[in-house]
């Protein structure tokens, strides 16, 4: 996807040319250093990549007053976002560019985690610059994109259904259309002052920090893969071998074509795929011969089934899903931070409860079943 709607500024102490190599010509940046950023430069941007480390600044380090001396991306990201209503600049997403994440991580890896990172730095996205480059020119362009489709001005509060609507461009003429209205309403969307105050920033948030990362409305290939019995790996490698154009067009009619659709990987509509379960299993919609029959039909005749009674994805210790299915009577619904009470369970093996990584969210509920 080609970013023509906006520009991607740039700023960095050191190396935002390497930035600006990596992303390509096809989409347009500015580079700038934290000391050379001009009112004109927020005013154009569409997406911001600010560096977290910011040692080569010698005209901030003559200052005297703390006030004046950003000391990091995360504080500069705050003085350039109070400036923007007084520019009158149109929506603007913010994100790190850096090589430090595991800093802002406890030292942990930020791979599958900087939704969380964003968050708790009160960014719309951070990006690593040593993890996962041969997506970033994809993600970025998908975010500026995402930042261009929306209303300088959102629409008042009666409209605002309407609008989120158009942006996730949810079909129309399906029969599951109400379905997925319905999941969307209990994934709790931001509306009135949230978005009021944002100018529909709050809504690629919304996107960016809750629904992508988690099973909500909208799933991921390892969801998908355990609705169908499948092994995640064996589905992945499906979708990307030569069976893949097939794949997909099997389940087009229910991939997620809205905003950021590009940004992390295919996204499927769940209502849709639960209606075309159980069109096409004549109401069997959890029957596993019934759904294998589906699969080797509509799917690939090569995709490796699980045995597992009532298979779900289970984190790693990292708190992110993983490819291994566990099963669901034999799991424990463990209660990480921030983890929507909206989405799927937070699945582990019963058997790690007491490990290090997990002891501190098992609630007690769960405990009593050990």
């Amino acid at each position: 996807m080609t970013t023509e709607k906006g520009v991607v500024l740039i700023i960095d102490d050191q190396d935002g040319r390497t930035t600006k190599v990596l992303l390509g010509d096809t989409i347009r940046t500015t580079v700038r250093h934290p000391n050379d950023v001009v009112a004109q430069d927020l005013k154009k941007a569409k997406l911001i990549l600010v560096d977290f480390k910011l040692d080569h600044w010698p005209e901030r380090d003559r200052q005297e007053t703390p006030s004046l001396m950003p000391k990091d991306g995360v504080a500069l990201i705050a003085v350039l976002r109070s400036n923007l209503s007084q520019l009158k600049a149109s929506p603007v997403a913010f994100c790190l560019n850096s090589g430090m994440l595991t800093d802002l991580n406890g030292g942990r890896s930020s791979t599958g985690r900087e939704h969380a990172i964003a968050q708790s730095v009160d960014l719309e996205w951070v990006f690593s610059k040593g993890q996962g480059r041969e997506t970033f020119p994809v993600a970025v362009s998908a975010l500026a994109d995402a930042v261009a489709a929306l209303p300088n001005r959102w629409p008042k509060t009666s409209e605002t259904k309407d609008k989120l609507l158009s942006l996730l461009k949810l079909p129309q003429k399906v029969r599951w259309r109400q379905s997925a209205i319905e999941a969307i309403d209990r994934s709790h969307p931001p509306h009135d002052i949230m978005i009021g105050n944002g100018s529909g920033i709050a809504v690629l948030r919304w996107l960016l920090h809750v629904i992508l990362p988690y099973p909500t409305f909208l799933i991921d290939e390892r969801y998908l893969a355990a609705r169908l019995r499948i092994d995640p790996k064996s589905f992945s490698q499906l979708v990307k071998g030569k069976e893949g154009s097939t794949i997909k067009a099997a389940l087009r009619a229910f991939e997620y074509k809205g905003i950021l659709s590009e940004f992390a990987g295919l996204r499927w509509w769940r209502s849709g795929l639960e209606y075309w379960i159980y069109q096409k299993t004549n109401g069997k919609s959890f029957d596993r011969d019934a759904i294998h029959k589906l699969v080797t039909s509509a799917i690939s005749e090569s995709a490796t089934f699980t045995d597992i009674q009532n298979p779900v994805v289970s984190l790693d210790s990292e708190l992110r899903p993983s490819d291994k299915l566990i099963e669901l009577v034999s799991s424990i619904e463990i209660k990480p931070d921030g983890w929507p009470s909206f989405a799927d369970g937070a699945w582990i093996p019963a058997d790690l409860a007491d490990s290090t990584e997990f002891v501190a969210l098992v609630p007690q509920s769960e405990k009593n079943k050990l």
